[in-house]
């Protein structure tokens, strides 16, 4: 075994001399138990044989008709596929094997002149001699219409003695392509030796080794579209190693998610929410203002759909981005408990509706103790039909004026009214942060997994506020710490700026025609929903808007302006 790792070594290692940038290559990180022979050689051979260094067959201009027709009239036609993958450049083109088609990405800006191609196609394993060249003339059309409708372009691989069609689509959106060692039947929820290639306009190729994992809690895991943890790793001198990438012009990680949102078939509720909340915190002072992208996918050659691409959470960097201090402080995550998993985890339903996850701590405190620093924030969320004592006025006033970043809190609030976010993030998918001040924490929130967006409030007929979230409103109700003239300074700052009623139309529209201009939700709802359609986001846009007049008039009536002030 040893050998045979050093001989893949060997030849990756030549491929480096040949080939930049194949100082991508693999790292250890997650998992340093497994040995060479169970991670890194799996992924130097999927690296070894992928398209990014095995594409070397230059696709030839367009074919005359008359010499296709005289190349299958002497030759015989494959059973199998000729080629096994494609390059654009650098950029790795996305595979669906049962359709034997291509996809290819140009952007969202091509109107309707081609950007220039570079394509170059891989012989499959056993297939020698490949020529590939065009049988449709894709330059006839305008690049935006051929996106959008998702138009299959044919070319023709052959060889001396057979010959084969396939097809090539060009998307708007970048491509992810992910190959599992040992296929998709491996994974779990431990990670697995694998390779990621992400492909974008204006961004250079990434090829690299990677850990991948499934993902998602919960009544998620039942859809048959998963979601993925991905682990980016490289080869250096010193060994394996994870490997920090800056992915579609993300800050570099080495550690990133691939979200399904399956339960959500608009595909959009999640992205709007982050971008409502990317826009919020456009100062940057908001925990987790989290950067994603849209991308479709490909997992072992098969088209799996629209998916975010998106940085993972990493709490202690988190806490000192946000200026406290790890050694001190903590974090954990409100959820339901279908969606625990090993991670400590603290059953409060009787006193707030919900359980809670610990996701940091500092070192040497133990799980019981660290949950012991929330006790304030648990005792000023106690639910009104709780059999729980709940704190008097006074005492939560007392509390909350101490616990309590007021600006935050009615941050918080109001931005899970505006999201229409009307159950999921206050008993689920909620994050807690306990920063130290002094002799006790100040505690902070943030939202998560906003595939519920935009929905009234569960088991309501009519919309409304949210109220679930005891202690702003009791903050309101109380004015603890002037938290009327707060919150109204907020709203009417975000009503003038980002929500206003054309402002929300507009992002909501804009996101809708995005999908439709990619080309993209045609080949989600016919992989999914049983038919291609473009994207109809008529509902949420309806919703955004009307919900934003709601808000308006239960924040003057509950706390009318001037009141408390």
């Amino acid at each position: 075994m040893k050998k045979k790792l050093l001989g893949t070594l060997v030849l990756v290692l030549a491929l480096v001399a040949a080939m930049a940038p194949l100082s991508l290559l693999l790292s250890r990180g997650a998992q340093d138990a497994l040995d060479a022979a169970e991670s890194v050689e799996p992924m130097l051979d999927l690296l070894a044989g992928s398209p990014t260094y095995c594409a070397n067959v230059p696709v030839a201009p367009l074919m005359a008709l008359e010499d296709a027709w005289a190349i299958e009239d002497t030759r015989r036609e494959s059973d199998a596929p000729l080629v096994a993958g494609m390059r654009n450049g650098d950029q790795e083109l996305g595979y669906d094997a049962a359709s034997q088609t291509f996809y290819c990405t140009v952007g969202m800006e091509t109107g309707e002149t081609w950007p220039e191609l570079a394509l170059f196609a891989q012989a499959e394993s056993g297939v020698s001699g490949l020529n590939i060249a065009w049988i449709d003339d894709y330059a006839y059309d305008y690049a935006h219409d051929a996106v959008r409708s998702g138009y299959r372009y044919e070319l023709l691989a052959y060889t001396d003695t057979a010959y084969a069609y396939v097809g090539l689509v060009f998307t708007g959106l970048p491509l992810v392509v992910l190959e599992v060692a040992g296929g998709t039947d491996v994974l779990g929820e431990e990670y697995t030796p694998a390779r990621m290639a992400v492909s974008g306009a204006g961004h250079a190729g990434i090829n690299s080794g990677a850990m991948v994992h499934l993902r998602g809690g919960g009544f998620v895991k039942e859809y048959p579209k998963l979601s993925f943890r991905v682990e980016l790793h490289t080869l250096s001198s010193t060994g394996d190693k994870k490997n920090d990438l800056g992915v579609l012009g993300m800050p570099a990680d080495s550690d990133w998610l691939l979200i399904a949102n399956a339960a959500d078939s608009s595909c959009a509720r999640n992205e709007l929410g982050w971008s409502i909340w990317r826009d919020w915190n456009a100062d940057g002072n908001g925990f987790m203002i989290q950067q994603t992208r849209m991308v479709e996918v490909f997992v072992q050659d098969e088209y799996v759909g629209i998916y975010q691409l998106m940085q993972r959470i990493r709490p202690a960097e988190e806490i000192a981005r946000m200026g406290g201090n790890p050694n001190t402080d903590l974090c954990a995550r409100v959820i339901k408990d279908v969606n625990i998993e090993d991670k400590p985890v603290i059953d409060l339903m009787e006193r707030v509706n919900f359980w809670a996850e610990l996701r940091h701590a500092p070192q040497g405190m133990s799980a019981e103790r660290a949950f012991a620093q929330f006790e304030p924030y648990w005792q000023m969320n106690v639910q009104p039909f709780s059999s729980a004592p709940r704190l008097s006025d006074e005492e939560f006033s007392s509390i909350a004026a101490q616990c309590t970043d007021v600006e935050e809190m009615m941050d918080f609030f109001l931005f899970l009214q505006a999201a229409g976010l009307g159950y999921d993030n206050w008993f689920n998918n909620v994050y807690m942060w306990a920063l130290r001040d002094g002799d006790h924490y100040v505690y902070h929130l943030s939202p998560w997994d906003m595939d519920m967006a935009f929905t009234k409030m569960l088991g309501f007929e009519q919309d409304t506020l949210n109220l679930y979230p005891q202690q702003a409103w009791r903050m309101l109700d109380l004015d603890v710490n002037g938290s009327r003239e707060t919150m109204r300074a907020i709203w009417n700052e975000k009503r003038s700026t980002i929500l206003t009623d054309d402002a929300m139309y507009q992002r909501v529209d804009d996101f809708e025609q995005m999908l439709n201009a990619s080309g993209a939700y045609l080949r989600e709802s016919e992989k999914w929903y049983g038919g291609a359609v473009e994207a109809n986001l008529s509902e949420i846009r309806a919703f955004a808007v009307s919900h934003l007049s709601t808000i308006d008039l239960e924040l003057e009536r509950m706390w009318p302006q001037g009141e408390g002030q």
